[in-house]
């Protein structure tokens, strides 16, 4: 990393490599600069002075505590005195976030985001430039233990994220969420925040998870127990709530465009500022609390909109009880029922005004009205699914094979289609256009394909065909 120029470090001259002591007390001030006043920026004497003073430590041939032959083996000298630097580094880093935890105590709710978000700030730019700092330390000590096996050795960036962790995110993770979640909820009840605040957080949590078994990798475990855990529970309880008190005093449709717009805004909540990772689950919850706990109601009402025409609503039930699993399978069953009802209905009615006299166009355009406006329905509101399509065809089978003009014999639907189309072929060669005549016939397949004795509608129709 290159060193930010600034004013003059005011720094001591280094001091003699044998020193230890005085190196690590010129090496702590130099760290204090970089941890406390790094804006004012770091200027190149200083630089180079704290990273020849790391280079001089773990060198030196004082190796602290050692006696006897050892003296002499610089190698296991500059082992030892790694690992004492590597401790003090750990201890100065724990002094120096027990401050800030100290601090954090004055401030609350959108205060203390502030101060978390600009002290975490602070911190991993200055982690970054001491990592540089260090790095004989990191390129021999560090690297000596981390291939030998040694657990719980980092590089000194890494270590810096691991002591703010244990340090100080352990200590104040719970309040900061606590922020993090008053600030949602005010979004969530129309307020306007700074949502950036938010994702800065929700990048400081993620970058805390370090895998334990390899610190080159990272994990997600800490953003999800400390964030994404609270964050659905507060979410499920806000959305149990209101929903709650929603349907009490709204229609049931009314309650629809409301929970499609909490849907709508929480999908736009991942990607403005929540982590990829919470969008599944937070898809769940919601459904779970918005549709799930309330798809009784929303079921009842559907004959209701099915009676009174109502595509649009009709649309909006099936999105929403699409999220769920078998949300849609009641709404198929109702929707079968009623087309059958239509159709018996329909053919009741020519049945009536035309009595015996019935012409079989007249009882066929009966069935293709009702097929048509319930396949339109299923392409419009119900996005055209296999299922519904299926359900429409059952019911379309039961009212064109048994319905009040098949009393009279099962053969009747066959035998007046077969006159239809027989009436119609005739005529074809006259006064009907090609474009007709083609629609008309697939309008006699769609309900030839209902007709489940169809050997019937060939004796019928072989027998027109012979006159």
């Amino acid at each position: 990393m290159t060193a930010k120029m600034g004013a003059p470090s005011q720094m001591p001259p280094i001091p003699n490599r044998e020193d230890i002591g005085a190196t690590w007390t010129y090496l702590q001030a130099g760290i204090s600069r970089v941890m406390n006043d790094l804006e004012q920026g770091i200027d190149m004497q200083m630089y180079m002075g704290v990273y020849t003073a790391v280079h001089n430590f773990c060198t030196s041939q004082k190796a602290v505590g050692m006696t006897g032959p050892a003296m002499h083996s610089n190698h296991r000298g500059a082992h030892l005195l790694g690992e004492e630097l590597y401790n003090k580094l750990i201890d100065y880093l724990q002094h120096h976030l027990d401050s800030l935890v100290n601090e954090s105590k004055a401030h609350t709710d959108e205060a203390l985001l502030a101060f978390y978000i600009k002290e975490w700030g602070r911190y991993t730019v200055a982690a970054k430039y001491i990592h540089h700092l260090f790095r004989y330390l990191n390129r021999h000590w560090v690297k000596r233990e981390i291939d030998e096996g040694k657990k719980n050795i980092y590089d000194v960036y890494t270590l810096h994220l691991v002591q703010w962790r244990k340090e100080l995110f352990e200590k104040v993770s719970d309040k900061v969420m606590d922020a993090v979640l008053k600030l949602v909820e005010k979004q969530r009840n129309g307020e306007t925040i700074e949502h950036g605040q938010i994702k800065q957080v929700v990048d400081s949590f993620v970058s805390l998870g370090l895998d334990e078994a390899d610190p080159s990798k990272s994990t997600l475990d800490v953003y999800r127990y400390h964030f994404e855990r609270p964050f659905l529970t507060a979410t499920k309880e806000f959305y149990v709530a209101e929903s709650k008190q929603f349907v009490a005093e709204n229609s049931v449709v009314e309650y629809m465009k409301k929970a499609e717009a909490r849907l709508s805004e929480e999908e736009e909540r991942v990607r403005m500022y929540l982590h990829q990772d919470i969008a599944i689950p937070l898809k769940k919850t919601c459904n779970q609390a918005l549709i799930a706990d309330h798809s009784s109601l929303l079921r009842e009402e559907f004959q209701v909109l099915l009676d009174n025409d109502r595509e649009e609503d009709m649309a909006r039930m099936y999105n929403l009880l699409s999220r769920i699993p078998d949300g849609l399978e009641p709404l198929r069953a109702r929707f079968e029922t009623h087309v059958r009802k239509a159709g018996l209905a329909a053919v009741q009615k020519v049945q009536s005004s035309e009595g015996d006299k019935l012409e079989p166009k007249v009882y066929v355009d009966a069935l293709l009205e009702i097929h048509t406006q319930y396949q339109g329905l299923v392409k419009r509101a119900f996005n055209d699914e296999p299922e519904f399509t299926r359900s429409l065809d059952n019911a379309c089978r039961e009212f064109v094979n048994r319905n009040e003009v098949c009393k009279a014999g099962s053969n009747k639907s066959p035998e007046l289609l077969a006159k239809y189309t027989d009436v119609l072929l005739r005529k074809s060669s006259t006064s009907i256009e090609e474009a007709e005549l083609e629609r008309t016939l697939s309008q006699i397949m769609t309900v030839f394909k209902y007709i489940e004795d169809k050997d019937v509608f060939q004796k019928f129709y072989s027998r027109m065909l012979a006159r």
